[in-house]
């Protein structure tokens, strides 16, 4: 019941009457604050937008800049984000349709000063509170990013991401490196971060187009050349698990695309895990945890779609499995969680 689309409706009506309530107080006043620009790709969100940015205005951050980059909407989502410049700082753009990654680069892209980026997808939301949360770490502990657990948000029910909740519990809020914390390689989404952007463009991030998955590889290559990153403790995002027919890129797992883009960025991690390890920037302890992952993770994601009728959908997966575990032995299988996992080992060693 408290993940039907009406519990979705309810849920997001309330939090949008809180954000609205938080945000007419205005910006707090804070002497130099650091300038953060919150970079927003949206496509045909226009049931989501709004508590979006909302959440954004709520955060009372002073020294804020959005930028959204429309691609290629047609549903009014353009419109109604232009019609946020007038209650905040606000850029919107349009372009054509490229997907979420080419939004992305074009949205920092076209960023001219600043101290601080984020990215929030436009059919999520940031907790109250979050963003000085982030700036406060990243200031008080001279790191290149920050990085936070997220709640997914389904209807009225708002649970810990299970995937990553190891990587946040083990130790609690910390200055650490990637090779102190190889289970960082658990959390690679790129919106519950807040990156420093002189190590942004240092590093010469950005993500892949045309792909979904699109920020695996990026945030895995973020964690190897970071000096030292700061994991927070509390929640600093709102992930969306959609309830109605709009499916998000992550709840659309039994089609080839979606398995054909994840295995693609799986082997683009692989290898940034292997460049890294001989660069120094990681370990075989960092190798391992990857592989931990897919096998405990991203694989089972897709198990229950095998023989489905799909062929090439089966085939792909096992050979990729192969690729990425065939040379793991009996002491990793002992390791590997979840209740698809004596069916992917059979998988792997046949």
């Amino acid at each position: 019941m408290l993940s039907k689309p009406w519990a979705a409706k309810f849920a997001d009506a309330i939090l949008l009457v809180a954000y609205q309530a938080v945000a007419a107080l205005g910006p707090k006043q804070s002497e130099n604050s650091p300038k953060v620009t919150i970079v927003v790709p949206v496509y045909n969100v226009r049931e989501f937008l709004p508590l979006c940015l909302h959440s954004v205005r709520a955060q009372r951050y002073p020294n804020l800049e959005v930028i959204v980059i429309d691609d290629g909407s047609s549903d009014g989502s353009f419109e109604l984000a232009a019609s946020f410049d007038e209650i905040m700082s606000i850029r919107v753009l349009q372009k054509t349709n490229g997907g979420l990654g080419a939004a992305r680069n074009t949205g920092f892209e076209r960023i001219e000063e600043t101290d601080y980026l984020l990215f929030l997808d436009s059919d999520d939301a940031l907790p109250l509170g979050a963003l000085w949360r982030y700036v406060r770490a990243a200031e008080s502990n001279a790191v290149d990013f920050v990085v936070s657990p997220a709640k997914r948000m389904r209807g009225l029910s708002f649970r810990w991401r299970a995937d990553a909740r190891q990587f946040y519990s083990n130790q609690g809020s910390r200055s650490t490196t990637f090779l102190n914390d190889p289970l960082a390689i658990r959390d690679v989404t790129a919106w519950n971060r807040l990156f420093r952007w002189d190590f942004w463009k240092k590093h010469e991030l950005r993500f892949p187009e045309g792909v979904l998955y699109e920020d695996m590889a990026p945030m895995a290559r973020a964690f190897c050349c970071a000096e030292r990153f700061y994991v927070l403790n509390r929640a600093g995002y709102y992930w969306r698990v959609r309830t109605g027919d709009n499916k998000s890129i992550t709840q659309r797992l039994g089609e080839f695309e979606n398995l054909r883009d994840r295995m693609q960025s799986l082997q683009k991690t692989l290898k940034v895990l292997l460049g890294a390890i001989e660069a120094g920037q990681a370990n075989n302890k960092n190798l391992l945890e990857f592989q931990l992952r897919v096998a405990s993770i991203d694989l089972q994601l897709h198990l229950p779609f095998v023989a489905s009728g799909d062929s090439q959908y089966d085939d792909l997966l096992k050979e990729t499995a192969k690729q990425l575990l065939g040379d793991c032995g009996p002491e990793f299988w002992q390791r590997v969680q979840g209740r698809f996992a004596p069916v992917l080992k059979q998988i792997v060693q046949n």
